[in-house]
């Protein structure tokens, strides 16, 4: 344990999931669950339903995005060939058949589960999709865009809101349980189930700029680093350009590629994708260049109406543009069923990874979480049911080390990380690893604020420990006393 001298207490259940994360992938794991009579433990580090990035998706783009084969003449086979093109032979095994052949049936429910409709009647042709097969959805009401999940599982479940999960109950054969840090009562707590399961979002707050909620800083990084699970590409993220005005707002991907793009006082040629405009914008914005986005009169519609109606441009007849990470394609390793290396340890939707190798491609990311969210849940019965989780071993706390002058911690993360949300050069990567190494713990001043911290620092260990291995395998140069 960390020997931080703060309250604790236990509680106990038999027959008991515990669910860390109350986005799309928590919630379908949750619900699934309970449907099939299990007892189940949600934790979630805010409010349910609006702590993972779902809820940020209508408010980070004009429509939402679902991108399955769902349309005549189109095929999962097709749309298997089209994943395994993007993920350049990086996934893990039997994830993209999976995906491919469950997405038409996901992206059925969620446009039933979401309330959504459609925004016009045929589908879009997207980057990497060899078949229009993108199609644009805005939900009905103006609520919580998960609300018909959340009023389902909070009758039946245990939720726990503003409760932070920083450590793991193990023994020497599988995961126990979840120590969590519940904010209101200023008190760490062990929550015992016989599986657990890490839907708590992706990476994307660990950078600073991101189009995900706070909470999105790699809990599922960090808790898997105690378990000692196997990572899958870690550090593989993807970052959009964005408009450089709160709130955190993406043109769409048309405006991006067929609109002008200044880098000072360059103009940019046009780019074929999104990731190489995503580099040249990076190395643009290190070397303190500010960019800018030109959009013509007939490209207007393609932005959210407070910006058409009160334009908050600094430059004339342009807007300034900035990066932000928006995703994690790497994660946690799971298998064709979430399950992660450590018996009773499993992983779904952005936390997990290997779905889609080196590149994730638009509109798929809630998908996912509908399809391995539900495919845990499925796990979880069987393995319950063949007895494969029974404990071995006398149990042994593993807690996130609280870290010394958390605020000071968070500002060298704010600095460092924001360099590297792209573009990651060796030298330095290998010294904000070095100076994460050498930040003093300590057991005193347990709060909500130094919980956070201690996840951003393990996520973030995690993440660019990997990156530099990956230099390594690469036989890139890195620096001699940080190799190994």
């Amino acid at each position: 344990m960390s020997g931080c001298e703060v309250p604790i207490s236990v509680e106990r259940q038999k027959r008991h999931v515990v669910v860390v994360g109350s986005g799309l992938a928590g919630l379908t794991c949750a619900h699934s669950l309970l449907e099939k009579g299990l007892d189940v433990t949600i934790l979630t580090p805010g409010y349910v339903g609006r702590d993972g990035a779902t809820q940020r998706v209508r408010a980070l783009a004009p429509w939402i995005l679902l991108n399955a084969p769902c349309q005549r003449g189109d095929s999962p086979d097709r749309f298997f060939e089209d994943l395994q093109r993007a993920g350049q032979g990086m996934g893990r095994p039997g994830l993209a058949e999976v995906f491919a052949a469950e997405a038409p049936r996901a992206a059925k429910e969620l446009v039933e589960l979401l309330d959504l409709q459609p925004l016009d009647e045929g589908a879009v042709l997207l980057p990497g999709n060899s078949h229009p097969r993108g199609r644009r959805f805005l939900p009905r009401g103006r609520g919580l865009l998960l609300q018909r999940l959340v009023g389902a599982v909070h009758s039946t479940a245990r939720v726990y809101e503003r409760a932070l999960a920083v450590g793991l109950e193990l023994s020497p054969g599988r995961v126990l349980g979840v120590w969590a840090w519940h904010r209101p009562q200023g008190q760490l707590r062990l929550h015992r189930g016989e599986a657990v399961v890490l839907a708590c979002g992706g990476v994307g707050a660990l950078f600073g700029p991101s189009t995900v909620p706070r909470w999105c800083r790699g809990s599922g990084l960090a808790l898997a680093f105690l378990a000692r699970a196997l990572l899958h590409n870690p550090h593989i993220t993807q970052a959009l350009p964005v408009l450089a005005i709160p709130p955190v707002y993406f043109p769409t991907t048309a405006a991006l590629l067929k609109s002008r793009i200044w880098l000072g006082e360059s103009l940019l040629p046009q780019l074929p994708d999104l990731e190489t405009l995503s580099t040249q914008l990076a190395q643009a914005l290190r070397h303190g260049k500010k960019a800018w986005l030109e959009l013509d009169a007939s490209d207007q519609s393609l932005l959210p109406r407070w910006i058409r109606e009160t334009p908050p441009r600094t430059d004339g007849h342009r807007l300034p543009l900035t990066l932000a990470v928006h995703h994690g394609v790497g994660g946690v390793a799971i298998d064709t069923w979430g399950r992660t290396s450590v018996p009773g340890l499993y992983g779904c939707g952005e936390t997990a990874g290997g779905v889609q190798g080196a590149r994730r491609l638009m509109g798929t990311g809630l998908l996912e979480a509908r399809v391995f969210g539900l495919r845990a849940a499925q796990a979880i019965c069987k393995d319950l049911q063949k007895g494969n989780l029974s404990p071995a071993g006398e149990p042994c706390s593993h807690i996130l080390p609280l870290p010394a002058f958390p605020s000071h911690l968070e500002a060298f993360l704010d600095r460092s990380l924001a360099a590297l949300a792209v573009v990651r050069p060796p030298e330095e990567v290998a010294q904000c690893l070095e100076e994460l190494d050498a930040w003093p713990t300590t057991p005193q001043g347990a709060n909500a604020k130094a919980w956070l911290t201690a996840i951003r620092r393990a996520a973030a260990h995690t993440l660019l420990s990997a990156e530099l291995s990956a230099f390594a395998r690469k036989g890139e140069e890195v620096p001699r006393e940080l190799a190994g």
